[in-house]
């Protein structure tokens, strides 16, 4: 009996040791710490092992990353049961520094949630210049972290804030000065001093009318000159002051085409027609239309708003208004590159296109 008992405890011992079951499947670890890792040395992967304890074969149907920094490669194949597979987690350290810790969801067929998978590294970043950093030149020796400064929808009587950063790569302290949002509803925050290579937030704020019938496209261009120094390039700003309808099956759908402005047989006037077709369940409501400079609506129309009352379409109708610009004023104002770019926009109450924007041809 006894020497029984010491070669079913021999056998015990000598037995492979499976990792602890979580249900179906078990994975050898949850966790893994890469140390410490560099940044200019790119992706670092760990394996992961996962085992099937169930009497089923087992498929990994989705990885789903915490952030694009993350992902794993799942197997190919079913896992058999009492088999094992690699569950491969890559983390690219890009743009990443000091202590990190992210996960990877593992989905099996059906989308059954196994859990999560966990790396953590600390990363020391790569030393790079701020030219690398900072992409956008805007004058000699001052850089930006973006080429422009998009607010989108803006909310009405409210101040929104935009933030952007940008850096001295110069030798010298530059004295920082706006230009070009005078007059605007734009304005901007930013040092007045930027030492040699120092970065810092510019920080760009809007504020907008509480009027619920003003309806406009803000746009303005912010030049920032350092001691005086010509800026080399402008920062657009825009953003849209609208009223956004909330989505129902029952919402109106703005569908147009293309305008084309043509000049008649005696007339120095451009011509055009715009149509706009309401493909919705209720009724198509026009806000504003917004023309380019030169261009002039049948219908009284400016940035607060179409005169007298806004225009209404019926589901399943389209509504024509003529456009028309004077050929002799209007072809030397919009000439070149702005001629076949020219766009009016039409603000409605379809909750998908609140602000639509429709090309104008001239022919």
């Amino acid at each position: 009996m006894r020497k029984g008992a010491l070669l079913l405890l021999a056998l015990l011992t000598a037995a492979p040791v499976l990792p602890a079951q979580e249900g179906p499947a078990a994975f050898d670890s949850r966790e893994w710490d890469f140390g410490a890792i560099r940044e200019a040395d790119g992706v670092v992967t760990h394996a992961f092992t996962v085992f099937n304890g169930d009497s089923r074969p087992l498929r990994l149907s989705r990885a789903i990353p915490g952030c694009s920094c993350i992902s794993a490669s799942l197997p190919a194949e079913a896992i058999a049961p009492g088999q094992s597979a690699t569950v491969l987690v890559r983390f690219t350290p890009a743009g990443a520094a000091g202590l990190v810790e992210r996960n990877v969801e593992i989905q099996a067929a059906g989308g059954r949630s196994l859990g999560l998978l966990s790396i953590r590294a600390d990363v020391l970043p790569a030393d790079r210049s701020i030219q690398e950093r900072y992409p956008v030149v805007l004058a000699e020796g001052l850089y930006a972290s973006r080429a422009d400064i998009r607010f989108g929808y803006l909310e009405r009587g409210r101040a929104s804030g935009k933030v952007i950063f940008i850096a001295n790569a110069s030798g010298r302290t530059m004295r920082l000065r706006a230009e070009g949002l005078a007059g605007t509803r734009f304005r901007a925050v930013f040092p007045e001093t930027l030492a040699p290579g120092e970065e810092a937030r510019l920080e760009l704020w809007c504020d907008t009318p509480a009027d619920p019938a003003f309806f406009a496209t803000l746009r303005a261009s912010l030049r920032l000159t350092p001691d005086g120094t010509p800026a080399l390039r402008e920062l657009p700003v825009s953003g849209l002051c609208l009223t956004q309808a909330p989505e129902s099956p029952d919402a109106p759908r703005l569908r147009n085409a293309t305008v084309e402005l043509r000049k008649g047989l005696l007339s120095r006037k451009l011509h055009g027609v715009l149509e706009i077709s309401n493909d919705g369940r209720s009724d198509l409501i026009l806000h504003a239309i917004e023309l380019p400079d030169g261009i002039s609506l049948d219908r009284p129309s400016s940035h607060s708003g179409l005169d007298p009352e806004p225009l209404a379409i019926a589901p399943g109708q389209t509504l024509e208004l003529q456009l028309e610009l004077d050929s002799s004023a209007g072809r030397s104002k919009l000439s070149g590159s702005t001629q076949n770019d020219l766009r009016l926009t039409v603000f409605s109450n379809d909750p998908l296109r609140p602000a639509k924007e429709i090309r104008i041809n001239i022919l």
